[in-house]
Formats: C-alpha cells, sequence, structure tokens
C-alpha cells in the first residue's frame, strides 16, 4: 500500500479532518462525545470542503467515537445528503468501532440519507488498511 500524504485542514478536540489532493481523499477522525452544535459545524464543514476540492474517496473513521443522538443522526443524513447528491464522491469508507450502538447509528444515517441519490457507494470496515486498500483500489 502507498504511503498516503495527508494536510490536516480542520481540527478541533472531538474531529480532525485530513485531506489527500493527490488522492482526492478526506478522512475525518471522529472523538468521543460530540455537542449536537459542534457536530453540525463539523459536518457542515466536511461537506463544503468535499464540493471545494472535488474530493472522491472519504475515510470516516468512527473508532472513537460515540453514537450521536438519533436527532443529529437524522440531521446528518438529511443534510449531509442534500449537499454530496451534487459532489463527485465515489467511494466512502467507514472505520467502526466494535461497539454496537455505534453500528446501529451509523446505519441509520446511512439508511435515512438514502432517500436521496448519492454518487457514491459505501463500505464498513473494522481495520484502517483494508478500508484504505479498498478506497485506492481502481476496481
Amino acid at each position: 500500500m502507498k504511503t498516503l500524504e495527508l494536510i490536516t485542514v480542520w481540527e478541533k478536540e472531538y474531529v480532525r479532518i485530513q485531506h489527500s489532493p493527490d488522492e482526492k481523499l478526506i478522512w475525518n477522525e471522529w472523538k468521543g462525545v460530540i455537542p449536537s452544535l459542534k457536530l453540525r459545524e463539523a459536518i457542515t464543514y466536511a461537506c463544503n470542503f468535499i464540493l471545494e476540492h472535488d474530493v472522491e474517496l472519504i475515510l470516516a473513521d468512527y473508532r472513537n467515537m460515540c453514537s450521536p443522538t438519533f436527532e443529529d443522526q437524522v440531521w446528518i443524513a438529511k443534510n449531509s445528503a442534500e449537499v454530496l447528491q451534487h459532489s463527485k464522491l465515489r467511494r466512502v469508507a467507514n472505520l467502526l468501532a466494535q461497539d454496537i450502538f455505534q453500528q446501529i447509528a451509523i446505519e441509520s444515517i446511512y439508511e435515512t440519507a438514502s432517500k436521496v441519490p448519492l454518487p457514491c457507494i459505501s463500505k464498513d470496515f473494522v481495520y484502517k488498511n483494508d478500508a484504505l486498500d479498498w478506497l485506492l483500489s481502481s476496481d
């Protein structure tokens, strides 16, 4: 696997967003319990960044994040889907923790977002290298 050149474009105590312009990839590392307003601010920033930089690949790392509230799950799904349907996204790899509640929360977000046609496919992973291999594969 090749080495990614990553630039940190946004960092807060609850999220770090890194960008690889060469691969048209962003890597979002979510951490802890995120207050609703801060979570929504981060999601809005990430969606706008994806559009502005023609991002095609996302590595969404939820392994250290606590499940968002149901209201936030619905907000994330609706708002991100509305914005990202106009993006150049091709693939989204989700790194999930072993926590079943977190897995259900992520599934709920994708299920709600699926009401809007998105240009990408998503897949869940446990290991970062497996997720990156899939994101960067040419098939």
